[in-house]
């Protein structure tokens, strides 16, 4: 049977600035890069880059 691992209390929020931000969605979306391995890196989940990147989309548009 595989290894299980259960996370509990605040260390499971991570708080990054907008700088912080931007340097992850860069070397996530970067050409070869990995979007996976990059949020296992940075202790995000994958769907947490995804929502970045949707944001910063929508404050990028015109209008």
């Amino acid at each position: 049977m595989g290894q299980i691992t259960v996370f509990s209390g605040p260390e499971l929020r991570r708080r990054c600035n907008g700088e912080q931000r931007l340097q992850i969605l860069t070397e996530a979306f970067a050409p070869q890069a990995c979007p996976t391995e990059v949020a296992r890196r940075h202790e995000i989940s994958t769907g947490q880059l995804y929502t970045w990147r949707n944001k910063l989309a929508v404050e990028a548009a015109p209008g």
